[in-house]
């Protein structure tokens, strides 16, 4: 049995530690002995049911794996030597090694070229959830303060290039940097060759279509394409959304119907069908990401698909298997079906830490 502590027990220990010990439990043969930290106040405390220890303990009781729970490169370099006084350094590793090795394991033998890549990629990068199939230079988009309303704002820019306040809740928590707040990376994941990408070529928007827009959030999809098309249909049943969508949107009243209930296969007082909301309106584009529930909106969304010819942008990364079954659906409703290029390591689920599972991003779906 391999013996493991963790080093630190701050905001990164609170996110991520949990989940690296589900990695370490499918991995196998890893015991955990507690955590390390240098605050000697917490020393001999718990974090959560582990023991807090003084670092130096691995002079009396050494292991086979420390992990550090820092997400500064910078402090981890210093924690990084500090350790290297007590074991060897190549027993030293960031807090996401475990899950790399889980990876690494579960596609050693695939010969899908985009995995390769993905794998050479992880085992000299920090795993994120695009991994290499998104570079370039992170965004920073400013955060204003409308008075008027009490709301902050970003401004964003549509299809046609004009700028358009794009409004969030008033407790939203932004990025931080040199004293300024900014939306990080408002729009990345959109960029071309991510698997995430709503259109591409001969798969997109037009001029007078009518969309459907499952899954708002904060309407980047939506204000994107406003100016073009001639309504547009908004799903979002978070609340704290509505009052911001109103205001990004409130120019555009005539446009647009809000739906603030969840999407499913049926309707009742809380939930609806697409179907009994766009009734028999000519439908061209629909994008689904709505954490998970994809299938069940478009089981409710039948007639809709049947009725019409709709580009479909359905998001598949969500759970393990809906890429199968989201597929299966729009075929069945007379579709052709493809995938976004890329992987995506969805690392909100808590399944993807213990099978290390790459999911393809977006199921398109064309008549």
């Amino acid at each position: 049995m391999k013996r493991v502590y963790f080093f630190g027990t701050g905001n990164c220990a609170e996110v991520y530690a949990d989940k690296i010990e589900i990695t370490l439990k499918s991995l196998g043969d890893y015991k955990i002995m507690g955590f390390l930290d240098n605050d000697v106040n917490k020393v001999g405390m718990f974090f959560g049911k582990y023991k807090i220890y003084r670092p130096d303990i691995l002079r009396e009781y050494p292991c086979d794996l420390v992990l550090v729970f820092l997400m500064n490169a910078g402090d981890y370099e210093i924690v990084y030597k500090q350790l290297s006084e007590f074991i060897p350094s190549n027993l030293i590793h960031e807090y996401y090694f475990p899950l790399r090795l889980l990876i690494q394991r579960k596609y050693e033998g695939s010969n899908d070229r985009e995995i390769r890549e993905t794998l050479n990629y992880i085992s000299n990068n920090k795993i994120s959830i695009y991994n290499q199939f998104i570079d370039g230079d992170d965004t920073y988009d400013e955060v204003k303060w409308d008075a008027r309303i009490d709301l902050p704002y970003v401004e964003f820019e549509t299809i046609e290039g004009k700028k358009k306040p794009m409004y969030y809740p008033r407790n939203y928590i932004f990025s931080e940097k040199d004293g300024s707040f900014y939306v990080w990376n408002l729009i990345k994941e959109q960029s071309a060759g991510s698997p995430h990408l709503y259109t591409k070529k001969n798969h997109d928007i037009c001029d007078g279509d009518r969309i459907v827009d499952v899954g708002v959030c904060e309407g980047n999809f939506a204000l994107k394409y406003i100016d073009v098309v001639s309504h547009i249909y908004l799903f979002e049943m978070d609340p704290v959304w509505r009052e911001p969508l109103k205001y990004t949107f409130k120019e555009y009243e005539n446009k647009i119907t809000f739906i603030d209930k969840e999407v499913g296969d049926r309707a009742s007082n809380l939930t609806c069908r697409i179907d009994d909301i766009v009734l028999n309106h000519k439908i061209n584009f629909i994008k689904m990401d709505i954490e998970g529930a994809e299938v069940s909106a478009l089981i409710g969304a039948k007639q809709t698909f049947c009725r019409n010819n709709v580009k479909s942008s359905v998001c598949c990364y969500h759970r393990s298997k809906d890429e199968e079954k989201i597929r299966s659906l729009l075929e069945s409703y007379g579709y052709q079906t493809a995938v976004s290029t890329g992987y995506m390591l969805f690392l909100h689920d808590n399944e993807v830490w213990r099978t290390g599972e790459l999911r393809r991003g977006i199921v398109y779906g064309d008549k």
